[in-house]
Formats: C-alpha cells, structure tokens, sequence
C-alpha cells in the first residue's frame, strides 16, 4: 500500500514539475520595452549563423527560467576538489584553457533554451571540451552522446558526418535533453545523474528507494560508482572553474574565444582545397568545422551544408568554394567494426579486449541480459578512431567512386600500427582476410604486432619488389642467421631494417622486411606452372628454370619457394 501510495505521489510530482516548468518557460523576461521569451530557440530553423550573433542574442543580466543548480558541498565534493587540486591538476589546468575558448558560445546557447549557464560544467568533466573525445561505451565529443542518443535528438551521424563533434549543434542537442530530463525529475542532480546512467535507471531507483534526495539514493541505491561521483565531481569541478585562483589555478592560459562567420555551400568540397584557397591551415580550417569526420564536406538532400571560416574570409571562401570541388572519398568511417566470435570468448573478454563494457556490447547487439552468443556469431564493436568502410553516396545511393583502392592503386606493404588486426587491415584495403594469410604465409593462429610490414597485394612489377624489398614470415625453427643467408644479408642488416633490438626474441609469424635489391622469392601455389610464373614477373621460362636449377619444367611443388632473377 505504501509502495502504491509513493508511485502516486511520485506521478503527481513529476506531473506538478513538469508544467511547473513549462509555465517557467512561458515567461517573459525584462519590461515591455524589451519583450523576449525565455527558453524558446531562436535559431530553430537549424540555419548557421555567425559565432557573434549566438553570442549577442542575450545579454549579460540573464536569469534562467528553472530552478538554479545547488553547489551543495560534502565530504565527497571535498574528495574530488582534493583530486583535481592534486593527482587531476594537469587535466583540470588543460580543460580551463579549453574552457575560455568555448564558454561564451555555449553558454549563450543553454540561455536559448532558458537553462542555467552552470550546466556548462557538464562538459567539462564530460570530455575537457575536446571534440575527440570518446569514451568506452561509444560516447563522442564534446557531451558525450552515444549514438542511439545523438541521433533521438537530431544530430547526424554517417560516414561523413558526426554532429557530436560540434560544439553548436551538439550543445543544442544537450540543452534539449537536459530540459527533457528536468521535466521528468524536477531536480538538477537527478537530472545529471539520469544524463550520466540513462533516465530509466534512475526511475527505477527512485521508486525503489522511496526518496527525491540524490545524495540519499546515492547512499542506500545501487546506482553505479561512475554515477554516484558524478554530480560531487561535478560541482567540484564547477567551483574551482568559477574561481581557478581560489584553488590554485592562477597561470592558466586561457584560449581565445571561438569565433567565425559561416558561408553557404552548394557542391561538395575539400577542406584541405579549400584551406589553401583562402590562406588557412588544414587544422585551423578543420578546428572550426569538427564535425566532418574528414577532409570530405557532402551534400545531403534534406538539408543546406554550411561551412564556418574565420571573420573575415568570407568573400574568399565563397570565390573559392567552386575552385574546391571534390570526389566522394575512397573510404568512409564507422564506430564499430565487426568481430567473429571464436571458441571459448565470453561478452566479457571481449568488452576488454576492445576497453569497451559488457552492457555497450549488449546495447550495440541488441543482445537482452540473457542473450547468449555462439562460435561464428558476428559482433560489432567499438572501433575506437573509426575504421574504413564500403563508401555511399550521402542521399542514399552508391558511390560511383570505389569505397577500397584498387589492387593497382593499394601500397603493395602495409606496416602494422599498435591496435591493429588482419580484420581491420583487410576492410582497409578492400581484400579477404583470407587473402592476406595467403599472401603472408600466415595460419589463423598467427599473431601479428605493431611494426610488421604486411604484404597487401601481389607485385606485378619486379621492379617495384626490388625497390620495396621482399618480405620473410617467421616459420618454427629459424633465426636471424638462418634467414639472413638465405636472403644474401647480413644479421645487422636485418636487426636495422626491421628495429630488432638484441636479445630480442623472434616470434614465429612475425613478417620481417627484407633489405632491397635482395632476390625475389616466390611461393609455388597450387595449380601454377613455370611458365605462369615466368610471364608475372615478366621473365622468360628458360631464365627461371636456370636460377632454381630446374631441369623438369613440367613438375614443379606446390610451395616450392623459386628465386626470381633480376
């Protein structure tokens, strides 16, 4: 009866806070001379306009239409003023800097839509305010929005495209979901502990726990840890950014506030083009333009493409933008690349594998808390920095342009970088996995590591080989000895080439780099004869036979290993 009695009460709270706030929202602030509702955006027709006019629209006496946000203080608001005086001050030093650059702009945004300018301390402890910032649960730019959440409040998310990375529309997308939350909870510190662990879960609690108090569910709940530091980190964070000096942050150098104006595009464009164009950098083009993923800016059917340039460039830009047409790209970018599932994994040792958490894999699978996965089921997980995929045209059709490069175009070698896998080199390049083992000599148990040169395609060109040099995969029982006589090299020529300190032990599988100008080797497969083998390389039968000491033509071994003459 009790617990009926609670849900009531709680319903009609969330009713009463609800149009409470909605009738906040109706206000008008100011005399009758200067009529303006608060909490309405201005801007709603999602035009860009310049950084200016945001930041003109309100003026400095400003008082939101809810309720302020308490900077209640505790034991664990003094633990994390603690941390970012201590062990978390370089951090917090970097993210005051950053802060400086992009108050004024998304401050005057939160004003748009009637919410207290404090909540602009969300994003600082949220991502620093770096647009590349991504967490492990697929959380992107400036505030953090997974993509399910990102795109339920408009932002758009494709290949080309990431609206989360830009500080306008991702602060809109914020103010609206933090409005939505106030509706629902009438309180600021539900309402960023519902930001930070989903709405439902707080809910939940609340009804559980028969309290509207966030430090008391923070106390008898089971709220996560992460969601329990959040609003004491919060609040900490806010008070040493509303007075650094106070706390000691009294050398930090402030950024200059982000400005520019925006000009219409109506073909799609390279920034780097552009950039040279109008007497920019790259990076300082692509600094006020974070959302494209690239150097690609597409057309989309149902909505104009504005790009943003410093004050002042305008009238260039726009005599340039003809002058800076560009072809959709080779590739495009995705936030989870695919994983097959092998013998003996679990949800759970995958999620660390890729520093991801067993509830996003669920999230990004559709998996419920009982779903069970099995040996060959395919996964998507998260790629951090994103990773190639097949290329689309942005209104919805293909891309006449090839999303892989071309075997003629492809680099012949590609050299391992930290984080890397055969899956991934592969979908970059536009081949099989399976193709890759064959042309490495690899098996499915063969590990790769940061620093081996991968053999992508086959060398048409003895010429090219001979510039590259060859390559050698490590087989059971060889040594640097062994493969430097094999290859007319020298062991401190091979340690050179491929970084091998001494001492150093030599994995079987690893693909060392063969000093140039060394012979061609080359693997007999199964069903070649000497004569396809000569016309590849671009030699004569006779000249072949003779370097391998050939004397039957017609029987040659698959994997045989033949050295092609120069």
């Amino acid at each position: 009866m009790n617990k009926i009695r609670f849900t009531v009460f709680l319903t009609s709270a969330l009713f009463f806070s609800t149009a409470c706030s909605t009738i906040q929202r109706s206000t008008v602030s100011g005399d009758s001379s200067d009529v303006r509702v608060v909490g309405e955006p201005v801007l709603i027709d999602g035009r860009e306009v310049s950084s200016e006019v945001i930041v003109s629209l309100y003026d400095e006496n400003y008082e939101s239409s809810f309720s302020p946000i308490r900077m209640d203080y505790n034991q664990d608001v003094q633990r994390w003023l603690n941390f970012f005086q201590g062990r978390g001050a370089r951090h917090m030093n970097v993210y005051l800097e950053r802060a400086s650059r992009y108050r004024p702009l998304m401050q005057s945004i939160l004003r748009e839509y009637g919410l207290p300018e404090d909540l602009f301390y969300i994003a600082l402890i949220e991502s620093g305010f770096s647009p590349r910032a991504y967490s492990h649960a697929s959380a992107v730019g400036y505030w953090q929005f997974i993509r399910g959440t990102g795109l339920r409040y408009g932002l758009k998310i494709d290949g080309h495209v990431d609206e989360r990375r830009d500080p306008v529309l991702s602060t809109r997308a914020a103010a609206e979901y933090f409005r939505a939350l106030y509706s629902l909870f009438g309180d600021w510190h539900l309402a960023m502990a519902a930001y930070n662990t989903g709405e439902n879960r707080v809910q939940r609690l609340l009804l559980q726990h028969r309290t509207r108090d966030f430090w008391e569910l923070a106390r008898v709940s089971r709220l996560p840890r992460e969601t329990k530091n959040y609003v004491p980190k919060y609040i900490a964070a806010a008070m040493i950014a509303k007075d650094p000096a106070k706390y000691g942050f009294d050398s930090v150098e402030y950024q200059d506030p982000i400005s520019y104006e925006t000009v219409k595009v109506e073909q799609p464009v390279s920034l780097r083009t552009l950039a040279g164009h109008i007497g920019l950098t790259y990076e300082d083009l692509k600094a006020l333009n974070p959302k494209y993923r690239g150097d690609y800016v597409p057309m989309y059917a149902d909505r104009e493409t504005f790009l943003r340039v410093p004050p002042g460039r305008v009238q260039q830009a726009v005599a340039a933008i003809p002058r800076s047409f560009s072809e959709p790209p080779a590739v495009v970018h995705s936030d989870y690349e695919i994983y097959r599932v092998r013998r003996g994994d679990t949800l759970s040792h995958i999620a660390r594998r890729y520093r991801t958490t067993v509830p996003n894999l669920r999230r990004l699978n559709n998996l419920n808390q009982r779903g069970l996965i099995r040996v060959g089921q395919r996964l998507r997980v998260p790629a951090r920095g994103g990773v190639t995929t097949v290329a689309a045209n942005p209104t919805g059709g293909r891309s006449t342009t090839s999303a892989q490069p071309s075997s003629a175009e492809a680099p012949a070698f590609h050299t391992v970088r930290r984080g890397e896998n055969l899956t991934l080199i592969a979908r970059r390049y536009g081949v099989s996995v399976n193709e890759l083992l064959r042309l490495n000599n690899l098996s499915t148990r063969s590990i790769i590591r940061a620093g081996d040169r991968i053999r992508i395609r086959e060398i048409q060109d003895q010429q090219e080989e001979a510039s590259h040099g060859s390559s050698h995969v490590v087989r059971r029982g060889e040594n640097l000895t062994s493969i430097a006589r094999r290859y007319n090299t020298t062991v401190q020529e091979l340690r050179r080439v491929n970084n091998i300190p001494h001492r150093a032990v030599l994995h079987v599988g690893r693909v060392l780099t063969i000093p140039g100008n060394q012979p061609v080797v080359h693997r007999v497969r199964r069903g070649e004869t000497l004569s396809q083998i000569a016309r590849r390389y671009n030699v004569s039968t006779q000249r072949l036979a003779q370097a391998n000491d050939i004397n039957n033509r017609s029987r040659i071994m698959a994997g045989a290993e033949l050295v092609i003459p120069q």
